[in-house]
């Protein structure tokens, strides 16, 4: 007993350590300046003391910003301390997608596997921290506690795990919305799929939800939070996103391109294989009673479900949220490994019954499902983690060495390697980080590379983490313009802004410049976005400063 528990101990210890190490591994590769700085900018927000929706402003992403604070009180800001966090996150990730399957009566072999090709598929793709992976890792979290808590043999092990299911949803809610959203049916269902005490576990669950929704409105209303930018900017501007990106697949023919479309691009062959035997699986109830019994389907169905919705929640999250399919895949080996398990069940079904050759045919799914997993984490790190696609450049491992010499302090452990749209040099940006550091007074950035306030020790004073028109602040033609503006000139103001730094000439998201009408005309934000801000910064502009494509205008008082 004692030398089982030291190879579980070493088992666990291995794939935890794998994770961790491919997550720093490829964390460090590149760096795209409007996705690697949101959650950057918004930790040192947090560090600095400033509020969501009281200093500043985001339609997704509390949990990583109060998470990314943590990592740097601990580890400084800088660039190890903001891919440890994704790394550690990785880690748990992979342990995480184990437990799951072994509760789902995996054998710990094969769950192993499945386990350590999520270590590629999970944070790697963007590398850094991010709301999508969090609400994705902390939904996973959620599904485990539910499963826990329907699986558990001890009281307390029920008890516990049913009131965590809340607090692990909000924390993914308060990742981002979606994919959150579709894992809420999932782990109620899941709390059904009990032992016995079914009732009590579905009534902890709830209550732990309704308890976790009353602390996070307490807890807002505590911290001060202005109820109009969370109605705003958490609710109105996101579900406008949301629905425009649906109208575009008015049909059902449509979606359903765009599921094979995603398969296609990613040219993942075991999620695509899980989904179809997971489907197969669920048919098993209208099988006839002599082929159902035991765990044929009191197991089998409920991992075939689960399989199939995993793969269903990667799909759903890629068509409705427009994002980069390869950050959407992060528990499709999760999938396969549920259609595994299932498999399992019904291999030991079929023994019991006094089939061995059916038994022996399902068992031979297990290792052509974990040799199809290999080969597509292996693509996939090879592909997409490698190359950094998903951030949108091609990682040159010789140059990013060469050029990262040039990088400030704080910077350090980056491997530098930037989109084409990107036209500084390390060294370009080193000189403005020491050059804000040595300006008095506050700063502010209009551009996307928003890591330079963290780096250069400022508040961050826009009260967007990142400019996204419609989504993370208004149109000039939309309702609540006015109120940005007026935001924003507050936060200038209270900081003593003396440094206005302008970023090339566009922001990475434009807008319809004149909605309604065509051909359809864009813009960018710029200085004259706002009006009230431009006349400021004119009637104070002392000189000008240049750092590669970086303006920095000096105010006077």
């Amino acid at each position: 007993m004692q030398g089982e528990r030291l190879l579980e101990g070493v088992r666990i210890l291995a794939l935890a350590s794998i994770g961790l190490g491919v997550g720093l591994h490829y964390a460090r590769m590149g760096y795209m300046p409007l996705d690697h700085s949101v959650c950057f900018d918004g930790g040192w927000r947090v560090l600095c003391g400033q509020v969501p929706f009281r200093d500043y402003v985001a339609p997704s992403g509390l949990t990583v910003h109060a998470l990314q604070a943590v990592f740097f009180a601990l580890f400084g800001v800088t660039w190890f301390a903001y891919c440890l966090h994704a790394a550690v996150f990785n880690a748990l990730a992979v342990l995480g997608v184990d437990r799951l399957l072994v509760l789902l009566g995996l054998e710990r072999a094969w769950s192993s596997v499945f386990a350590l090709c999520t270590a590629f598929v999970f944070f790697p793709p963007v590398g850094v921290p991010m709301m999508d992976s969090h609400a994705f890792f902390f939904s996973l979290a959620a599904l485990l506690a539910a499963l826990a808590a329907a699986r558990a043999a001890s009281a307390r092990t029920l008890r516990w795990s049913a009131y965590a299911v809340g607090p692990l949803l909000a924390l993914a809610f308060l990742s981002k919305q979606i994919p959150s959203v579709f894992f809420l049916p999932a782990t109620l269902a899941l709390a059904l799929w009990s032992l016995d005490r079914r009732r009590t576990t579905f009534v902890r669950v709830l209550a732990g939800l309704a308890a976790t929704a009353a602390v996070c409105a307490l807890a807002l209303a505590a911290l001060g939070v202005d109820w109009e930018l969370v109605d705003t900017y958490w609710r109105r501007l996101p579900s406008a996103e949301g629905s425009r990106r649906l109208a575009l697949f008015s049909s059902p023919q449509s979606l359903v391109h765009r599921f094979v479309e995603t398969w296609r691009d990613l040219g993942l062959l075991s999620p695509a294989a899980a989904f179809g035997a997971g489907l197969a699986g669920l048919l098993l109830p209208l099988l006839p009673a002599r082929f159902r019994r035991g765990a044929a389907l009191s197991r089998t169905w409920p991992c075939c479900a689960l399989a199939v919705f995993l793969t269903l929640a990667a799909l759903f999250f890629v068509t409705w949220t427009f994002n980069q399919e390869e950050i959407g895949v992060p528990l499709v080996f999760a999938a396969s490994g549920c259609v595994a398990a299932a498999s399992l069940h019904l291999s030991a079904s079929a023994r019991e019954h006094g089939k061995p050759r059916l038994a022996g045919a399902l068992w031979l799914a297990l290792p052509l499902l974990a040799a199809a997993a290999v080969l597509d984490a292996w693509a996939f790190a090879r592909e997409v983690d490698a190359t950094r696609r998903a951030n949108d450049l091609v990682f040159d491992a010789r140059a990013a060495g060469e050029a990262s010499r040039e990088l400030p302090e704080g910077l350090a452990y980056l491997r530098w390697c930037v989109p084409k749209l990107v036209r500084y040099s390390p060294g370009d940006l080193c000189a403005l980080v020491e050059y804000l550091r040595a300006r008095a007074g506050g700063v502010f950035l209009l551009g996307d590379t928003s890591i330079v306030y963290g780096l250069s020790g400022k508040e961050s004073v826009a009260p967007s983490l990142w400019f996204h028109p419609g989504l993370t602040a208004p149109r000039p033609y939309d309702r609540g313009f006015e109120r940005y503006q007026a935001l924003l000139l507050r936060r200038f103001r209270e900081l003593d802004v003396q440094t206005v730094v302008v970023e090339g000439e566009r922001t990475w998201v434009g807008y319809r410049a004149n909605p309604g009408k065509k051909p359809p005309e864009f813009a960018y934000f710029t200085l004259a976005t706002w009006p009230k801000l431009a006349r400021l910064v004119e009637e104070r502009r002392r000189a000008e400063r240049s750092f590669g494509p970086f303006r920095a205008i000096e105010l006077g008082p």
